[in-house]
């Protein structure tokens, strides 16, 4: 490696090519943060039953990838976090990344699920596209790395009224903290992969089928 280059890399994006990216870096021998602006990794195809074309169990090749990744030592896993400007040259950036603040603390939290148990709060789920329900405090599928909740401010009952906390309450590890802040890491790092995915198709705008008037139309 030249003097003066950082041996980190940064990659942006934690869907299946960012993942994949960050494991064969870091068994390359680098540091990778990688950043994720969902609360988990996994990205679209978690979301996916089968692959094309060998009709393989979607969560059967990714999951294990998830893991390794959540576990892998070379790995800072940023999620719940943006990329907010890259400054300098190959070799040495410096990123500024927001870390927003989850209200769990991850270094406390066991992913036992209790809190989401006694959340009063509903809202339609993102991960299954509206078609389920999840809590104000929620982990966002079963399989989610890294496994622990997040609360939605939007939802949830203290934060829109000042009152309730039950999920506090019930915590048996002390892990929920309404007083976190957002906080702006500045990292350096000597490369960036962009791994941002894809969004899906707005089926709204082809009215003739139906989408958003008919129930039974996905």
């Amino acid at each position: 490696m030249r003097p003066g280059v950082v041996g980190a890399v940064m990659v942006v994006g934690g869907g299946i090519g960012g993942v994949q990216a960050a494991l064969d870096l870091a068994e390359a021998g680098f540091r990778v943060y990688l950043v994720e602006k969902s609360p988990a990794i996994g990205g679209r195809m978690a979301q996916l039953d089968k692959t094309f074309p060998t009709n393989d169990c979607s969560m059967c090749i990714l999951s294990p990838k998830l893991v390794e990744c959540g576990r892998h030592p070379d790995v800072v896993l940023l999620t719940y976090s943006e990329l907010l400007s890259l400054e300098g040259e190959p070799g040495r950036f410096v990123a500024k990344v927001l870390k927003r603040a989850r209200h769990v603390r991850e270094d406390l939290c066991t992913g036992c699920g209790t809190c989401m148990e006694k959340c009063p709060r509903k809202a339609p789920s993102e991960f299954d596209e509206g078609m389920g329900q999840r809590k104000a405090i929620y982990i966002p599928y079963p399989q989610a790395i890294p496994r622990v909740p997040v609360i939605d401010e939007e939802i949830c009952t203290y934060f829109q009224k000042g009152k309730c906390r039950l999920c506090e309450k019930f915590c048996p590890t002390g892990a929920v903290d309404f007083e976190q802040k957002d906080e702006v890491l500045e990292l350096e790092v000597g490369a960036v992969i962009l791994a941002l995915g894809y969004r899906p198709f707005d089926a709204r705008l082809k009215e003739e089928y139906g989408y958003g008037r008919y129930k039974d139309v996905l």
